[in-house]
């Protein structure tokens, strides 16, 4: 199913492990949001995902302490290409941003429902390497790409 899927390409690359691992803790955080409601939970993986959105994952806090812990385990880095985990992490913050324009405006049912289908995408990504958001550039973005090249 992913191998005929069309996503962002770079010439950068990332260690998958890290970008997983740091995906799973950002799942973790927002479990938390969801069972209580903490704004600092909120915050925390919001900020997280707008640093690695403009692509500096060596400034975010969970991709440090992800290396660190890949480093610990004694886990080979798997490089593969940047713009996938970059394009990903723009869907998020967008998630993240709504929930948190959701909870200022005190509508948490809405808060919730954003941030418990994100976390579903977050733990396919980090747990399968299920990456839902090269299936969103695939159908919705690269479409409009091909359009006006013609």
């Amino acid at each position: 199913m992913f191998n005929n899927i069309i996503c962002p390409v770079s010439f950068d690359k990332v260690d998958i492990n890290v970008s997983r691992l740091t995906v799973f803790l950002n799942a973790v955080l927002m479990v938390v949001f969801l069972i209580t409601l903490s704004p600092v939970s909120l915050y925390v993986f919001t900020i997280d995902y707008g640093i690695r959105a403009m692509g500096y994952n060596k400034y975010s806090p969970l991709c440090i302490l992800s290396a660190q812990i890949i480093k610990l385990l004694g886990i080979k880095p798997v490089m593969r290409d940047k713009a996938p985990k970059v394009f990903a992490s723009r869907l998020g913050l967008v998630c993240a941003v709504l929930a948190c324009v959701f909870m200022v405006f005190n509508m948490t049912v809405a808060a919730r429902i954003v941030i418990g289908m994100f976390a579903v995408l977050a733990f396919l990504d980090s747990v399968f390497d299920a990456c839902v958001g090269c299936m969103i550039y695939h159908y919705l973005v690269f479409p409009f790409f091909e359009r006006r090249k013609a």
